[in-house]
């Protein structure tokens, strides 16, 4: 080795030690950063080894020692809401002074593509945009990342969710913000931590899928293929998939609507893979301190439906567990009406949407918005999300914020057979159960399991089922398609979630990974 090159060696080692012994907090505690009210705020970071670190902010001081990797956290508590608040951090060497930290309420929305769904393309959103001057809604965007080692895309700066930012936002969460913000009056903070496409197993750890055998061949499926494949040859499908994918957008520039999207092979660097996004994204804000979440996702996985009833419970699970807090709200949209769910047309959305509620019914401290009438026939990206983001306030208010309001549709308690006629009672009624126009959605079956279309009517806020050629009815359905025109609702303009009064079984029963 010469000796220049010897010094430059030293020199990179030396600068790389100092550097890691410089104060530091964690990327997402900024300038305009939001931390959570009334609660105790977890604060981290870095510095030197086994050093004293004091946080200063509304005249209160918070101290921390690092361990002997340098790591260090603290929790701070009793901040008063509303800002802009200065915050001092201290080290016995350095000091990091921000001069904008709001304290209100902070929400991590996640999922995938309809909850990555920008304002800007929403229904009314260019015009929202234009109108946006409120600077107590802020928003961080955790970067997309593939793999370890991809480019990061973006960076984890907090801005306003005013007309030169807010474009980009999450539609969805923009609208949950707005009317958190008028009501409650104080700062709110949006984490926004998605990705289309992505299954609710890339935002899992690899030992949370492992620990429970309903779940657990997602991962032992995918690494056993993975091994099986090989680096080499992984490499040069990656090389063919670069190339197709050129030639792909080359042709859509030109003009040419007919050529399909190559499909990327599975392997490290898809980011759908299991506990993917969990590495590269959502560890990256675990464990700021939050409210809520809100969460928008189960296209992906609505193959595997039966199966997303043990999954969604066990991702809301480890969230919680992550983010420090197990009775943490988890606020979801149940999937709309779309009639292009499934290759074969079977109805499987139907499946999802009930494992959905299952999760709702069964999953302490959850809440879903039914968007079942806000579906477009032929775009799995419908652009109605105010009244998503709306229907999601709702809930949050009701049920984390304790204000009483309705919040949500009609929901199936009970069926009643008697004669020809089936008789259901609903939960969530208020003042009456009603409908625009004829009121459709519902079928019926005899013993041979058969369901055909039914008469139906409203009586005593109950609704009665029947068809005149089967006598002896078994079950009921509403909205078992994956597009229906279902049009139930309460007075309150909520409307009811799909269901079924049987417990035949399922398409997606045996399904347990993607093939």
């Amino acid at each position: 080795m010469t000796s220049k090159i010897y010094l430059t060696y030293i020199f990179v080692l030396l600068t790389s030690i100092i550097d890691a012994q410089n104060l530091k907090l964690a990327e997402l505690f900024n300038e305009g950063a939001v931390l959570q009210c009334n609660e105790k705020v977890c604060i981290w970071g870095t510095s030197a080894p086994a050093s004293k670190v004091l946080i200063t902010i509304q005249g209160k001081q918070f101290k921390a020692i690092s361990d002997k990797s340098g790591d260090w956290n603290t929790e701070i508590s009793a901040l008063k809401e509303g800002g802009p608040y200065p915050m001092t951090v201290i080290s016995e060497k350095d000091t990091i002074k921000l001069k904008e930290i709001f304290v209100g309420e902070v929400w991590i929305a996640g999922g995938q593509s309809n909850m990555a769904f920008m304002l800007e393309k929403s229904d009314n959103g260019k015009d929202e945009i234009a109108q946006a001057t409120n600077k107590n809604i802020r928003f961080v965007m955790v970067p997309y990342k593939a793999f370890e080692g991809d480019k990061n895309r973006g960076d984890m700066n907090w801005r306003t969710a005013t007309t030169e930012n807010a474009a980009s936002i999450s539609a969805v969460a923009y609208y949950f913000a707005k009317d958190l913000q008028a009501k409650l009056n104080v700062p709110i903070g949006i984490i926004c931590c998605y990705k289309g496409g992505s299954g609710a197993e890339t935002w899992m750890s690899r030992a949370s899928i492992l620990k429970n055998p309903v779940i657990a061949p997602i991962v032992e499926n995918y690494e056993s293929y993975f091994s099986k494949l090989g680096n080499e040859k992984y490499s040069e499908m990656l090389k063919t998939y670069d190339n197709d994918l050129k030639q792909y957008r080359d042709s859509v520039k030109a003009g040419n609507k007919t050529m399909k999207s190559p499909k990327e092979p599975m392997g490290e660097q898809n980011y759908n893979r299991p506990y993917g996004l969990y590495n590269t994204m959502l560890k990256r804000v675990i464990p700021y301190t939050l409210k809520g979440a809100i969460w928008y996702q189960g296209e992906h996985n609505s193959s595997r439906a039966v199966q997303y009833r043990t999954l969604f419970p066990a991702m809301i699970e480890q969230w919680r567990t992550d983010f420090n807090n197990p009775n943490l709200p988890f606020l979801f949209v149940q999937l709309p009406s779309y009639a292009n769910a499934d290759a074969n047309n079977r109805p499987i959305w139907p499946e999802l949407r009930e494992a959905q509620l299952l999760t709702w019914q069964h999953v302490k401290n959850t809440g879903m918005a039914v968007t079942i009438e806000l579906g477009e026939k032929t775009n799995i990206h419908p652009t109605r999300k105010e009244p998503v983001g709306k229907r999601l306030a709702a809930i949050a208010f009701n049920t984390t914020y304790g204000m009483k309001n309705p919040y949500s549709g009609p929901v199936y308690k009970s069926v009643e057979l008697k004669g020809n006629q089936a008789i259901l009672s609903f939960d969530f009624v208020y003042d009456g159960l009603i409908f625009d126009g004829e009121l459709k959605g519902f079928s019926i079956c005899g013993s041979d399991k058969k369901f055909v279309p039914a008469k139906v009517e409203i009586k005593n806020n109950q609704i009665v089922v029947w068809v005149e050629n089967i006598t002896s009815p078994i079950a009921v359905r509403y909205g078992w398609e994956n597009w229906t025109e279902a049009n139930l609702k309460n007075t309150a303009d909520f409307p009811a979630t799909p269901f079924r009064t049987d417990d035949f079984e399922l398409l997606t029963n045996n399904t347990k990974t993607t093939k």
